[in-house]
């Protein structure tokens, strides 16, 4: 049986098996594997099996769906391929998984190409259904800076009237 095994923060040695025919993977609950973590969107990207294959396909996540670092929409797996969902990392990895040939030469050169970590992209956008948020700092910053201003212009006058109405020695 195929599985996917967590490799970064509080996943890492976390085994996640793939023993449906069809396994969504997202922050919504309704997810077969759901990860609490606003890189990752509430329906990122879903694990498909016909018969031995595994193919993982994108479902138009705000972070995208990486296999090997790369961005895909939808690409056959293979022993030892790092998924990246958002910003958590999964190793894919299984005894029965059938590879084509291609596929055979592409996994074997890869542990020359990729002998060197993957580079994991520090920034993400956190989905959100209720769209880009706005600054709204910038109003209360621009309040509150006038408010300072008449402030220390009231006090400015209140010190004049009062040293004009000092007698004068």
């Amino acid at each position: 049986m195929a599985v996917l095994i967590g490799m970064s923060g509080n996943l890492k040695g976390q085994r996640f098996e793939l023993a449906e025919a069809e396994v969504p993977i997202g922050r919504h609950t309704t997810n077969t594997i759901c990860f609490e973590d606003p890189s990752v969107s509430g329906q990122h990207c879903i694990v498909t099996r016909e018969g031995q294959k595994y193919t993982v396909t994108d479902l138009e996540s705000t972070n995208g769906t990486r296999l090997n670092g790369a961005p895909v929409l939808s690409s056959r797996l293979k022993p030892k391929d790092i998924l990246q969902v958002g910003s958590i990392e999964l190793m894919f990895d299984g005894t029965d998984v059938e590879v084509e040939e291609e596929q055979a030469e592409v996994a074997a050169s890869r542990v020359e190409t990729f002998s060197e970590p993957v580079a994991v992209p520090t920034t993400f956008q956190a989905g959100s259904p209720f769209g880009k948020r706005r600054d709204s700092r910038k109003p209360w910053v621009i309040t509150t800076i006038a408010l300072t201003v008449l402030i220390l212009a009231a006090l400015v006058f209140f010190l004049i009237r009062v040293y004009d109405r000092l007698p004068v020695p």
